[in-house]
């Protein structure tokens, strides 16, 4: 097998694919007997490899919002910070949009069209900051445990300070 190429092979009755990415030879079982799931799903860890050009492991897509959330209140008790009754009400906000999403669906698209949202729900700008500042933290969280390996740019709003 050359570097770009990859194949897919039977290990018992299970197949497992195996392809190369940045310079890194990787194997994974493809979970099933069926050798068109398996074809699929070396064509799906290709297409990842030339999107993003690396490999994504084979946690990393199964990451959900939910999870982000939890380590980040998980964080926030574990240092004693006193505003988690306000980190809750921001995951509240971002659980009506974000909730049952993979981390890796939640790209900077979909983070400005969960701002026009709240905007037009009439949040001000101080409140989705907050909300924002809490979904760049619960990535970056599950970014520093090895389970992401990118987050998304996610673009803060002017505030107006009424004082």
């Amino acid at each position: 097998m050359k570097r770009g190429d990859g194949q897919i092979y039977k290990r018992g009755s299970v197949y497992w694919i195996d392809y190369w990415a940045r310079g890194e030879r990787h194997r994974e079982s493809a979970h099933t007997d069926n050798e068109d799931q398996a074809r699929k799903l070396l064509r799906k860890r290709m297409a990842e490899m030339i999107h993003t050009g690396k490999a994504l492991s084979a946690t990393e897509g199964k990451v959900k919002f939910e999870e982000c959330a939890a380590a980040l209140e998980t964080d926030y008790e574990v240092n004693g910070k006193r505003s988690i009754r306000s980190i809750k009400l921001s995951i509240r906000h971002l659980e009506g949009y974000f909730q049952g999403s993979r981390a890796l669906d939640i790209t900077t698209d979909r983070v400005k069209r969960y701002v026009a949202l709240r905007q037009g729900e009439g949040a001000e700008n101080a409140s989705v900051n907050r909300e924002l500042s809490a979904l760049k933290r619960m990535l970056r969280l599950m970014q520093q445990a090895g389970r992401l390996s990118s987050v998304p740019y996610i673009p803060m709003l002017e505030e107006h300070n009424a004082r």
